[in-house]
């Protein structure tokens, strides 16, 4: 799977994880920074768009991630997972989770 970020006023396009391990499973963009998240089954890589460059990579600490939400202030990220566990990011702290929920 190949995912492509288009500027339509710039007519402009990016790749900026054609390397990307993994199968992408979510993708979502951060509500205020230039900030682009993309869940595969095991991380979830945060991109600055402006940079073009992967800033973090969260290790969610579960076998198979399926799903994301940002809050909409962008400090935290929940990542649910198949395995019936939820995994709290507080991006200010760490890249490890703040709390793994069961």
């Amino acid at each position: 799977m190949q995912v492509l970020i288009h500027q339509t006023s710039k007519r402009w396009s990016q790749n900026p994880f054609r390397k990307s391990k993994g199968l992408v499973q979510c993708v979502l963009f951060h509500p205020i920074r230039p900030y682009f998240f993309v869940a595969t089954q095991r991380y979830v890589r945060v991109y600055n768009l402006l940079k073009q460059e992967l800033t973090k990579k969260l290790m969610a600490n579960c076998k198979w991630v399926s799903s994301m939400a940002i809050h909409p202030a962008g400090d935290n990220v929940i990542c649910g997972s198949y395995d019936s566990k939820l995994a709290w990011f507080d991006l200010d702290l760490s890249t490890r989770p703040y709390q793994l929920l069961r």
